[in-house]
């Protein structure tokens, strides 16, 4: 695989390879984005690109010569990629990769580090890694991924060269998942649509989604007319505590939501739905409803989601969105 065969992120990519053509390639960067996104792909991808055999002045690598084979299968000397222990990184991952970085690259160019979970380190990591970020070795490359640059200190931000990674379209992810994946296309779709424009994530939660009773959650919550307080209390306690199992649930909620809103205005194209499969089900839920009172519960839901985003008490949100779901 080189640049040309990553699926998205032009962006990301085109900036590296000008950096490459005007010989302005910084000792550090960061690439945010979200887990899964590709962003680990992108990089040991500009690590071939630096250090290809084909020719000094190449913006991708050839995938043919024994630099990029070897960097390929992580087992190039100069080249590594540092994933956390555990839940995080640990000082002595840190230590070891400034040991490494003391000496001149072994067979390329260029010494290329990729730490991943810049987001998650152990707390006594970012001064250690702060030193080598201030004074980097000669012909050295560091690569920080995270997720989010708000759990990492300004004194290492302002010391790398930041790179977005945007979502990818869920058109793109589903095909991917078809093509590279042999997914069907409902299945490709709906995972698509939940996983937040990364293909790690669609991945991830293939098995979770295929938990998720998605015509009782249509019937008996989502397209339901009027619910006691009694079957609103026991929605509320039927849903799962943690929450990730939980965003799922309601990111599904918006995909129904979505199909409801495709056959109230597009008169049901099937081509357009999430949920394919269920379109009688839709249908029939449909024409129960009006369009406004759909997109009132969808606000609510996405008010919803972001409350718990924030942290803020699930059961309370829960409860306070059923409450208001009429």
């Amino acid at each position: 695989m080189s640049f040309k065969h990553v699926m998205g992120h032009e962006r990301p990519i085109n900036l590296l390879q000008r950096a490459i053509t005007q010989e302005k390639v910084v000792n550090s960067y960061l690439f945010l984005g979200n887990e899964g996104i590709g962003k680990s792909l992108v990089a040991l991808q500009f690590a071939k690109a630096l250090n290809c055999l084909e020719g000094e002045n190449r913006v991708d690598g050839c995938d043919r010569c024994a630099s990029c084979r070897k960097i390929d299968h992580l087992l190039h000397p100069d080249v590594s990629l540092i994933e956390p222990e555990g839940q995080t990184l640990k000082i002595e991952q840190v230590r070891q990769m400034q040991r490494s970085l003391a000496y001149r690259p072994y067979e390329g160019r260029r010494r290329v580090v990729i730490l991943t979970a810049a987001d998650r380190m152990a707390h006594d990591i970012p001064n250690t890694l702060l030193k080598t970020l201030e004074e980097p070795p000669l012909h050295t490359v560091i690569i920080l991924l995270a997720n989010n640059s708000r759990f990492i200190l300004p004194t290492i931000l302002s010391r790398c060269q930041s790179i977005r990674f945007n979502p990818l379209p869920s058109a793109l992810v589903s095909d991917w998942l078809m093509k590279e994946k042999g997914l069907e296309e409902n299945e490709a779709r709906l995972l698509a649509s939940l996983s937040e424009g990364s293909p790690g994530k669609a991945l991830e939660i293939k098995e979770e989604i295929a938990g998720i009773p998605r015509k009782e959650l249509l019937e008996g919550w989502v397209g339901a007319k009027s619910l006691s307080i009694e079957e609103k209390e026991g929605w509320v306690e039927s849903l799962p505590s943690g929450r990730e199992n939980l965003r799922l649930i309601l990111e599904m909620t918006k995909t129904l939501l979505r199909d409801l809103i495709v056959m109230k205005t597009s008169e049901g194209e099937g081509s357009r739905l999430i949920h394919s499969d269920l379109v009688e089900e839709l249908k029939e839920i449909a024409g129960a409803w009006s369009l406004s009172s759909l997109l009132r519960r969808t606000e609510i839901l996405h008010q919803t989601s972001r409350a718990i985003r924030g942290n803020a008490n699930t059961k309370l949100s829960l409860e306070a969105m059923m409450l208001s779901w009429a």
